[in-house]
């Protein structure tokens, strides 16, 4: 019967020595960023306009819903999205959904004001599920996790949005009549629709 042992360096793993053998860490101890990136993004973002990565949308109260990809694991404390070109007057709040569509943590439900169009608006990631209050959120990669927006008007260009074609997310929208309720679970998006993702990223 085999039995379970823990290599230890110096120790042989199948007739070949491994000295530096570290079980998947960097030969100088785990990573100072978790991810290799500051921010996780849901779609590439680079030196170009900001004005120019998405479409203007107004925020209806709905939950305008897109998937990121989380490479490993990774403490996040902030939720980044990208204000429409008439960023005023109207409040966003956002929500993380695991993967299966189950609400891990939100925002302050009363939301941020809206301000300054075509740039990023940061909100805290502040209250778990059961709407107590946190310091931020463990995610676990490699995972597939979903981020929510919810506005409380219906601003013309409030929010940015993925443009069609994009077909490397998942992207819809999730029926919320209340602002500052949040339905969970949710039927999270398999597809992607055009115009409604928001731009985001956590870090």
């Amino acid at each position: 019967m085999a039995v379970s042992q823990v290599i230890q360096p110096g120790e042989a793993v199948s007739q070949q020595r491994e000295d530096m053998f570290t079980a998947g860490l960097l030969a100088s101890g785990p990573p100072s960023v978790q991810g290799a990136k500051l921010k996780l993004t849901n779609i590439p973002i680079g030196s170009v306009a900001l004005a120019s990565i998405g479409t203007n949308t107004a925020d209806i109260i709905q939950l305008w819903v897109t998937d990121i990809f989380v490479p490993c694991n990774r403490y996040i404390t902030t939720l980044g999205f990208l204000q429409g070109g008439t960023a005023t007057t109207d409040y966003i709040l956002a929500a993380i959904y695991d993967a299966k569509g189950n609400l891990l943590a939100s925002s302050a439900k009363a939301g941020v004001l809206l301000a300054t169009a075509n740039t990023f608006k940061e909100i805290a990631i502040t209250l778990d599920a059961n709407g107590n209050t946190i310091a931020g959120l463990q995610l676990y990669g490699p995972a597939q996790y979903y981020i929510a927006l919810q506005g409380n008007g219906t601003a013309a260009g409030a929010i940015q949005t993925v443009p069609a074609p994009y077909l490397d997310i998942c992207a819809g929208v999730v029926a919320a009549g209340t602002f500052g309720t949040l339905p969970n679970p949710i039927t999270v998006p398999t597809t992607f629709t055009a115009a409604k993702a928001p731009i985001v990223y956590v870090y």
